[in-house]
């Protein structure tokens, strides 16, 4: 796998539901599409959140190119997360467990 990069797109605070929400941009040339975990593990790196309390909530890459966007919800809690969170996106996240 190819290192990735990743530009922040737009940042929304949302203090009713205790997170921010992201809209990011991953570069990943001569690699394919990162995995959730992996862009998990970079969005940690940048923000310096723990990895429980990101939450991928889309990825989206376009057929052709190297580049994908990617929605995230950085928690201040792994207990938030899961409490405002979907439970597909708790399993898909590997929250629980």
């Amino acid at each position: 796998m190819s290192d990735i990069s990743i530009d922040i797109e737009e940042e929304k605070e949302n203090k009713l539901l205790k997170r921010r929400e992201l809209v990011l941009t991953v570069h990943h040339e001569l690699g394919p599409t990162p995995n959730r975990d992996q862009i998990k593990a970079s969005i940690a790196s940048l923000t310096g959140f723990d990895k429980g309390q990101i939450v991928v909530d889309s990825i989206n890459a376009q057929f052709g190119l190297d580049q994908t966007q990617v929605i995230a919800k950085l928690y201040d809690s792994k207990d938030d997360a899961i409490h405002y969170e979907r439970k597909h996106q708790i399993t898909r996240n590997k929250l629980k467990g």
